[in-house]
Formats: C-alpha cells, structure tokens, sequence
C-alpha cells in the first residue's frame, strides 16, 4: 500500500510539471481551430465496488465487497466530425494489490467504449462531454495461490472534461470526470472516473 501510494504522487507530480510548462506555453495560443483526430493518454483514478478475499481459517477464504480506488491509465481517440462533434473510442485499465487480514489480492479492471462527444472550442481552452457505452471485465485473485473471480459486463460512461491549449498540436488534460457504471461479478457498481493527462492533435486543422 504505502508504494502504491509513492506510485501515484509521483504521476500527479509529473502532471503538476506539466501543468506549469502549459502555463508557460498560453501566451502562444491562438483562436482555437478544429483538429480531425485527437489522441489522450494519461493517469487516471477510478473508484469502483471490487471483491476482496481473505482467510477465515488457514484454509478457508471468505470474501467482501467494498469501494476502493484504483490506479490505472486511460487513453482515448476522438475523431471530429466539425468543431463541436465528434465520436471517441476510450481504453482504460485500474489496478489495485491490497493486503486484507495478510491475504494478498490482485485486482484489475479493464474498459472499451466508444460514444459521441461535445466540445465547445474557445481560444485557450475546450471543454466537452461525452457519453461512451461499451464492455468492461474485472478479474481478482489471491496471490501467490488461491480464488480466483472473473466477470464482463455492459459499461456506460458520462461526464467531461476540460483541454488547456498550447498550440495547434497538443493540449492538457487538466481533468475528465465521469459517472461510471456497470454490473460485474454479480453487483451493481455506480463508479466515479477521474482522469487527466495530454492530448494530441492530429491532421489538418479545419
């Protein structure tokens, strides 16, 4: 847990750097134009209801659910139709190893969805939102040895986001929020997603 936690301040440094090279960069921006493809990668942080085991006697396992957060990436790409719509497909993957009463569990949570996006395009910044449907699995188990679960199920995604400009070919994510919901290994899961990372343009801008 605690090198769980060296992990993840490590990544929002590095975004905190990057958020100050932006800032640096804004005197540059122009009226923003309208890429044809926009390519996210970044850190992001999901809180989902997952499956934790633990031993009840030296060869016994019981288990609980529970919400945690879990690290992990997210990557998109976003194709413009004209300046305000688009269709994105969204990848991401959430990862957690937590210790429970000295039972080690491994937990990963893995999306595809894709949907239609809204962007308002302003000289510096471009907010948007989207609704993305698709899959998602999630697979736990003890280790080094023990049970082991797996499940996929639909997955809906709503929420925003919002791009600060530096130029005609990249922007940063400074974050995308979304409700996140799906219905795996038997429970109905009402899960929150945050992201934030960079973006980069593509093709000629319209």
């Amino acid at each position: 847990m605690p090198q769980t936690n060296r992990q993840t301040s490590k990544l929002l440094s590095l975004f905190l750097l990057v958020l100050v090279f932006a800032a640096s960069c804004l005197a540059q921006t122009t009226p923003q134009s309208t890429p044809p493809w926009e390519i996210f990668v970044g850190y992001s942080l999901q809180r989902s209801d997952v499956r934790e085991y633990f031993k009840t006697s030296p060869i016994i396992y019981a288990s609980r659910g529970g919400y945690v957060n879990l690290n992990g990436w997210d990557a998109s790409v976003t194709e413009n139709i004209n300046h305000w719509f688009g269709g994105t497909i969204d990848f991401s993957g959430h990862y957690k190893s937590p210790v429970v009463a000295t039972t080690t569990n491994r937990e990963q949570m893995y999306s595809i969805m894709y949907g239609p996006r809204f962007s308002y395009r302003a000289p510096g910044f471009t907010p948007f939102f989207h609704v993305l449907l698709g899959v998602a699995h999630a697979d736990v188990k003890v280790t080094p040895t023990g049970p082991r679960a797996s499940d996929s199920s639909f997955a809906a995604a709503a929420g925003g986001g919002l791009d600060l400009n530096i130029g005609s070919k990249a922007a940063i994510r400074l974050f995308q929020a979304e409700y996140f919901r799906t219905s795996l290994l038997g429970t109905r899961q009402d899960g929150l997603r945050a992201s934030a990372g960079i973006v980069f343009h593509l093709g000629k801008n319209k």
